[in-house]
């Protein structure tokens, strides 16, 4: 059995916007949790959530969380009062899930936090090699690590993570999604927050000047 204790501890040392965490049996059964965290009593409705494909809520520990994204793989949500963020990800072999509270504070949450849960989660197989590269290493360090590195395929003479990759393809799914990207703009806009807004202006420039220059 894998060692949830360290495998948390490994994924709170890769991204420490991820304050609280919990892995749980597809079955219900609470496995382990963050001593800061007892979600014991809302593990029920939190599965069910998950997996209805039109919960537009869920309430984990007090806490009202808007559902912006969910696959069988993927749970993602956020407080619309700057309470944080609530990230889920099953287990490749859908055996357990992972379920991480993570900072109102944590900066590109969106797109950083799942990869590193997901990886968490996939540590918790039975049989992984799935490990946390770190990004505090030297270029030639960093090279072997990705030679040895379990999982990457190779597309032409690159290197992709298959977790990368499936960070972009869950990106496109969200942005057909109507529950995802077009009710996230819409909820911004409707707030007329000029600090969203210029940075959404911002990324739209970028998008524009990657595939039309």
């Amino acid at each position: 059995m894998a060692d949830f204790k360290n495998v948390v501890s490994k994924l709170q040392h890769h991204y420490k916007d991820a304050k609280s965490i919990a892995i749980i049996a597809n079955n219900g059964k609470m496995l382990y949790s963050t001593k800061n965290w007892n979600i014991k009593s809302d593990i029920k409705n939190l599965l069910a959530s998950w997996t209805s494909n039109s919960a537009q809520s869920v309430t984990v520990a007090s806490i009202r969380y808007s559902i912006v994204q969910m696959a069988p793989e993927r749970f993602i949500a956020t407080n619309r009062h700057n309470k944080g963020h609530l990230i889920g990800a099953a287990t490749p072999d859908g055996d357990k899930y992972m379920i991480a509270q993570i900072s109102p504070k944590a900066k590109g949450w969106f797109h950083l936090a799942y990869p590193a849960v997901a990886r968490a989660a996939a540590m918790i197989s039975k049989g992984s090699k799935s490990t946390f590269i770190e990004t505090d290493v030297d270029t030639e360090e960093a090279e072997n690590l990705a030679k040895s590195y379990n999982g990457l395929s190779k597309v032409g003479e690159i290197n992709i993570d298959p977790l990368i990759k499936a960070e972009v393809e869950a990106f496109l799914e969200w942005i057909k999604n109507p529950q995802g990207l077009s009710s996230y703009l819409s909820y911004y806009l409707q707030q007329n927050n000029p600090d969203v807004i210029s940075k959404l202006a911002r990324l739209y420039d970028e998008l524009y000047r990657i595939f039309y220059t």
